[in-house]
């Protein structure tokens, strides 16, 4: 069996020998070890920056070896014949006459029995003689020798050569790095206390770097703070003070950009041979992580470089970073851009390099997380300071569910109408349609968002695609939840056609996860599963760089395999997306924490179960979510586990508590996104019913749920009450299960989120827009509101109406509010769009 090896990780405590004694407290990583011990090739290459356990896993491999031979370079370059008198001395030979290459090389060959010979720290400078000796000994000679390096640069022999020949074995720093498994493993050991947000914020931090980890995990025990000094001291002996003083100069400077290249390099750094100094940094494993495949752009670790920051003079440091934003924006990474001139305290730099972003730019890596940051950073009058900023903010709080806030955000549009020109100002109006029309789908407002929604894709253009976009996304959400599902595959595929022609990979795969809730309504699992490894496959090929979305697609992937009765491959994967898109509080973790609710229920823990129904709440309340996006699901999920439980009375209670809430003003929002939670609620409340002797009125509930079910074209559902109706049949008496006194927990009694009437959100408070479908009875506009109306659509302010018509702007208003009594609304904006809808506007 393999021997764990210690989780320090760190490249030290060395004996001469290189076998030094394994930490008390230790982590198996027996995934390297088997792979390692296992290979037969000739070279053993582990090649990786400082930290990266090296020496400790060839020690563990070589625990047992009895013919060894364990030369510690320590980064420094030996001479040949100390070199050749080391080896020779402990593979039994004579140091004294064996001190040169061709004399090692001929003892080497007649060894009787194979041995190891380890190359610890290999030096990026070994001299010309000495790498071409071991060259010599990996490609050419027949000694019984396997040879093991540890190095922080690949060293200058003939790997293509042994790659080839099937003698080479190489592990990189991702290969070396602990994977998520073994982190885990790791707090648990040495740092319970830290498990949660600061774990996940260590690993963000340290992605696996052995070292850090370790270091970051062990301070955090005795201070929250102290861990940057111990990495700054780990750093400083490990790779600073291997550095000339130009190396540390770049290196310490690049420790404060998002992203660089040789070629950046070499403009910021104009008095020094930056180009060169970058590749020798690079090649000598300073910590630098690849941005692209092909291999133009890095960043740096985040642990090292919060570590190195702080040892620059400041205005040195801001002039740096002024100078690589001007370039990054240049060369159109907006996003690194607007970091580095809010870190160098230009905060109207930033906002103008963000009034360039496009919605859909949320939608990629972390970005919603990224504008949240912003949001509290940046005064309102800057974030919101212009039309585009407006429509980026209000999108972000769209996506995160903050419906308030997004309708007071949106309704700053006003300071910005009319436009200078007719043609900006219809434009402006139609993106302000399909957002206004997109909030009110959020609201459950269907009627006025359909008609808004409609209104701006038609006067929409390919260059406001991202907003066309979020239009077809809302129409189909709606189409869904009304069961007209042909409408609804049409305009997921409207979207998902114009995300592949504008190649926005992201907004493809958002569209593909709405697809795959629709297939698996509509009981196309087969479809659906399809879809979503075809989407996983796609952002694995673009280096899964979506967090956002790939966390979405884990947790379809979870939800799937929850159907499926697949409890560990659920959980395994909810955990994934929850790692995925950690950082983002809205729909996507509420779904996530729902789900790992279910399988806890499956298993039958009812206590973590409601634990995780606890979490989605705090979690949805601090994050400012709108109260009737999760307070239904996380009833029905609360329902969820009382039927498991068998808690008959209670789960009846909550379900008639929760068909009453469906009912009231909550219904369609919630069912916009929770398509078929009435009937679910209603298939629950069946089987309790059932349960508690009331079979007739089971049946007649799910003899409607059926008809229902088959009108939305819920497929999948109507499956499931058919089965339900025929257990009734075979089982007409009820089966009360409770759990045994022996069993109980302090959860084990019956628990619900409570539901509760929300408070009315802005939108409701002064509801802005009722659909009439005509004018008010008698109330038909007068010639003069006709023409002050054509106005208003033509982007004329009050002052302009009143010179074109000879009147006074006290008139103009008085007009302009008869106006938007007559059409109900009370904004000119909805004034327009009303009066396009019902034909009174062209």
């Amino acid at each position: 069996m393999l021997q764990p090896i210690s989780t320090a990780g760190l490249d030290a405590s060395k004996s001469n020998a290189g076998m030094a004694t394994p930490h008390a407290e230790s982590l198996s990583r027996a995934t390297l070890l088997t792979q390692l011990s296992a290979s037969k090739q000739r070279l053993h290459l582990l090649c990786a920056p400082a930290g990266y356990g090296k020496t400790t896993l060839i020690r563990d491999c070589l625990r047992q070896s009895a013919q060894r031979a364990w030369v510690d370079f320590g980064g420094q370059a030996l001479d040949i014949a100390q070199f050749c008198a080391q080896v020779a001395a402990q593979l039994g030979g004579d140091p004294a006459r064996i001190d040169n290459g061709p004399a090692l090389l001929r003892f080497l060959e007649t060894l009787g029995k194979p041995a190891n010979l380890v190359l610890d720290d290999y030096p990026a400078t070994a001299g010309d003689e000495l790498d071409g000796l071991v060259n010599h000994l990996l490609v050419q000679s027949n000694a019984p020798l396997q040879v093991w390096v540890s190095s922080r640069q690949r060293p200058a022999w003939n790997l293509p050569r042994l790659l080839m020949q099937d003698e080479l074995l190489e592990l990189g720093p991702d290969a070396l790095a602990f994977s998520r498994e073994e982190f885990d493993a790791m707090v648990a050991l040495h740092a319970p206390t830290a498990a949660g947000a600061v774990a996940e914020e260590i690993w963000q931090q340290t992605l696996g770097w052995c070292a850090g980890s370790k270091l970051l995990l062990s301070a955090h025990r005795r201070s929250a703070h102290a861990g940057l000094h111990w990495l700054r001291d780990y750093l400083e002996h490990e790779l600073v003070s291997r550095l000339d003083d130009q190396q540390r100069e770049l290196l310490v400077g690049l420790a404060h950009l998002p992203r660089f290249s040789a070629a950046l390099c070499t403009e910021l750094w104009d008095d020094l041979d930056a180009q060169k100094l970058f590749r020798e940094l690079l090649q000598s494993q300073s910590f630098f992580q690849p941005l692209d495949q092909t291999g133009e752009w890095y960043c740096m670790l985040p642990a090292v470089a919060n570590a190195l920051r702080g040892a620059a003079v400041t205005s040195t440091i801001g002039r740096l970073r002024l100078n690589a934003c001007r370039i990054l924006e240049g060369l159109g990474f907006l996003d690194d851009a607007i970091e580095l001139a809010l870190s160098a305290g230009h905060p109207d730099v930033a906002v103008n390099y963000m009034d360039r972003l496009r919605s859909n730019w949320l939608y990629e890596r972390r970005n919603v997380q990224t504008l949240y940051a912003w949001r509290k950073q940046l005064p309102m009058d800057l974030l919101e300071g212009t039309p585009n900023l407006i429509f980026l903010n209000t999108t972000a709080l769209l996506i995160g569910g903050r419906m308030d806030e997004a309708q007071t955000t949106l309704a700053r549009l006003e300071n910005f109408l009319p436009q200078p020109s007719a043609e900006e100002n219809q434009r402006l109006l139609a993106i302000w349609q399909s957002l206004y029309g997109s909030m009110q789908s959020f609201l459950g407002r269907c009627d006025v968002a359909r008609e808004y929604c409609l209104a701006a894709l038609d006067r929409l253009d390919s260059g406001d695609w991202h907003v066309s976009f979020l239009g077809y996304a809302s129409l189909a959400r709606m189409a869904t939840a009304d069961g007209d599902t042909l409408h609804a595959q049409q305009y997921l595929l409207e979207a998902v056609e114009l995300a592949r022609r504008q190649r926005c990979l992201a907004s493809e795969v958002l569209i593909n996860s709405e697809r795959i809730g629709q297939m698996v309504l509509c009981g196309e699992t087969k479809l659906a599963e399809a879809l979503l490894e075809e989407s996983l496959e796609l952002l694995a090929a673009d280096g899964n760089r979506h967090h956002l979305m790939l966390g979405r697609l884990l947790v379809v992937r979870g939800k799937l395999r929850l159907k499926r009765g697949d409890l560990d491959g659920a959980d395994s994967a909810l955990r994934d997306a929850l790692r995925h898109g950690q950082d983002h509080v809205g729909p996507f973790t509420l779904v996530a924490l729902l789900n790992r609710s279910k399988v806890s229920a499956s298993r039958g823990d009812y206590q973590q179960a409601y634990r995780y129904l606890q979490d989605a709440e705090r979690r949805m309340q601090c994050a400012n979510v709108t109260e009737s996006f999760y307070r239904g699901v996380l009833n029905l999920q609360s329902l969820t586990v009382l039927v498991s439980q068998g808690e008959w009375e209670q789960a009846v209670s909550l379900a008639r508590m929760l068909e009453e809430y469906l009912r009231g003003s909550n219904a369609r929002s919630t069912t916009i996104s929770s398509p078929s939670l009435p009937q679910r609620n209603q298939l629950l409340l069946a089987r309790a019913e059932q349960q508690l002797g009331r079979v007739k009125e089971a049946e007649r509930r799910l003899q409607t749920l059926e008809k229902d079910c088959q009108r939305l074209n819920y497929l999948r559902l109507w499956d499931e009450t058919q089965q339900t109706l025929k257990g009734f049949e075979q089982n007409p008496q009820p089966q009360f299960r409770r759990e045994s006194p022996q069993q109980e927990t302090p959860f084990s009694k019956p628990f619900a989120l409570p539901l509760r009437s929300p408070r009315p959100s802005i939108g409701q408070a002064h509801q802005e827009s009722k659909p009439t479908g005509s004018l008010r009875k008698g109330e038909e506009l007068t010639s003069r509101e006709l023409s002050i109306l054509e106005l208003m659509a033509e982007g004329l302010s009050n002052p302009e109406i009143s010179e074109r018509l000879y009147i006074s702007t006290n008139t103009v208003k008085a007009h302009t509010k008869n106006i938007n009594n007559k059409l109900g609304v009370v904004r000119r904006t909805q004034a327009i769009v009303r009066a396009r809808a019902l034909g009174v506007l062209a």
